[in-house]
């Protein structure tokens, strides 16, 4: 009995370590942005998205395009977009798990199977956490990983990837993910 909660504990340590450790990335992340956007003088991307109101699209030519909501302005930065949507989607996941894991009148096998699920949620998002930073730091401005159980999507933000770019970013995923050329999947996103 003190061994299943001993495990529980742990386990729900590791969780909590790897949310902080994601929630330190996405601060780490927006002040590095908000620097940047400093030096280029550019309107911080977070904040501005939330001012309600209209756009207008000007191109260089002086000509008007159609009206935007601020609603539609701010869906259309998918990277933040969807680091947002998988947060939340994982946090309810861990907190289903969680409940498995804490009935009593769970049979013994299928909180077995809760842990592991738990463990296995937790390696990938440790795993893609790191892919994911390890893509920035070579100098790709947004990346995305994707853990499924047999492959991996990557999707970076260029318009288009050389061949050493590509070969940058495979022996990155191959070598913190063990998955095979063939599981991996690069998608360029602008």
């Amino acid at each position: 009995m003190f061994m299943i909660k001993k495990k529980s504990i742990i386990i729900g340590l590791l969780v909590m370590l790897l949310i902080i450790t994601g929630y330190l990335n996405l601060i780490y992340n927006k002040n590095a942005n908000q620097v940047d956007n400093k030096k280029k003088g550019v309107d911080d991307p977070l904040t501005s998205n939330t001012i309600e109101g209209s756009v207008k699209v000007k191109d260089t030519e002086g000509n008007t395009g159609t009206e935007k909501s601020s609603q539609e302005v701010a869906g259309t930065n998918f990277f933040v977009d969807y680091r947002f949507e998988r947060e939340k989607n994982r946090n309810k996941e861990i907190e289903y798990i969680n409940t498995v894991i804490n009935d009593q009148e769970v049979d013994a096998d299928i909180e077995k199977e809760a842990h592991a699920q738990l463990l296995e949620l937790a390696s990938n998002m440790e795993t893609e956490t790191v892919i994911e930073n390890l893509l920035k730091a070579k100098g790709f401005n947004e990346v995305i990983a994707i853990m499924h159980k047999n492959n991996i999507n990557i999707i970076v933000e260029k318009q288009e990837l050389t061949t050493e770019e590509l070969a940058q970013i495979l022996e990155i995923v191959k070598r913190e993910s063990q998955f095979d050329t063939n599981n991996i999947v690069i998608f360029p996103r602008k």
